[in-house]
């Protein structure tokens, strides 16, 4: 089955210069991210590649993947050379996947752009190898969206109103004016990490005034 058109191949270009190459969210927080040297780690929805690099740099052996040809596109061009990025659907792993077992799996604010969030942690708990880790970041469940894009719910419909939203009143400089986002209840998110295996170890809510973000660390039973 060939692949549809990506929401962001339209906006790859725009979107590797707004996002730049800071360090991920991921890895702003000590004792999320397991020492991955010499890991066999997976960058899900890796788009143009800026968590792979950052563990590429940490010594892990990455391999990315995403659904936009045009985002893998900017992330290949940008390197370095070692990291292996894949043309697939995550929730499709036997397109993509060569059957070897990830130590690790990341996914660094992209949850929001999958549409079968059950697939997406299915696929992760087929990939991952017994003991392997799962560490992700997504937009704040909780808190309804603002004019700058965060966190998750669209205000003018309220917290149980879940799926795919955008809206034209958000932050014209940002990326869910274009894309969109979907929105899930935190207890959706966690019922999908539990249904497929994936037990938590560790949560993270950066300080804010309102929550803005939540990180995970959770490992395959």
């Amino acid at each position: 089955m060939a692949l549809v058109p990506a929401r962001y191949d339209e906006f790859a270009e725009w979107y590797a210069q707004w996002i730049g190459d800071g360090p991920p969210l991921l890895a702003a927080h000590a004792g999320l991210l397991p020492a991955v040297a010499g890991q066999r780690v997976l960058d899900i929805a890796c788009g143009q590649g800026r968590m792979s690099r950052y563990l590429a740099r940490m010594g892990a052996r990455v391999t990315g993947v995403d659904i936009s040809a045009g985002m893998l596109s900017k992330a290949r061009a940008l390197g370095p050379p070692g990291i292996t990025y894949l043309h697939g659907d995550v929730t499709r792993p036997t397109t993509w996947w060569d059957g070897a077992p990830f130590d690790g799996v990341t996914c660094e604010l992209a949850l929001m752009d999958i549409d079968d969030l059950a697939g997406t942690m299915t696929a992760v708990a087929a990939v991952l190898r017994p003991g392997g880790w799962f560490a992700a970041s997504i937009v704040h469940p909780c808190c309804p969206g603002t004019a700058q894009g965060l966190s998750s719910w669209p205000p003018a419909e309220g917290y149980d109103q879940e799926g795919w939203w955008t809206s034209p009143d958000h932050n014209p400089h940002g990326a869910r004016i274009r894309v969109g986002a979907t929105h899930r209840k935190l207890s959706t998110v966690l019922n999908a990490l539990l249904a497929a295996g994936l037990l938590p170890e560790h949560f993270i809510e950066p300080p804010a005034p309102v929550p803005l973000f939540l990180l995970w660390r959770c490992r395959r039973s």
